[in-house]
């Protein structure tokens, strides 16, 4: 692996973190599908299972376009994932 492409600390703690609330899915996971050609949130979600749970990819969106738009590597900052009390997935 490049310089370029060698992950910080940060995105490496990063990749271990849940995107997808609702089924559990990594950041690993996405990152690995946007780096394999998924282009579009619809096409990640396709690919991984993520967006298909309760809140309708509602919380995990956001940082799947970050991870979009970055190339396939995790965000730089911090993206809020909102905790919606009113998910049915939650009423367990």
């Amino acid at each position: 692996m490049s310089d370029s492409k060698k992950l910080t600390l940060d995105e490496i703690k990063a990749r271990v973190r849940v995107v997808c609330i609702c089924k559990g899915i990594k950041m690993s996971r996405i990152c690995d599908a946007v780096q394999a050609g998924c282009t579009t949130v619809e096409e990640v979600n396709k690919a991984t299972g993520s967006g298909n749970g309760g809140c309708g990819a509602t919380r995990c969106r956001p940082v799947i376009e970050q991870i979009i738009k970055n190339g396939g590597r995790p965000p730089t900052s911090t993206i809020q994932i909102t905790d919606d009390d009113s998910d049915p997935d939650d009423s367990f």
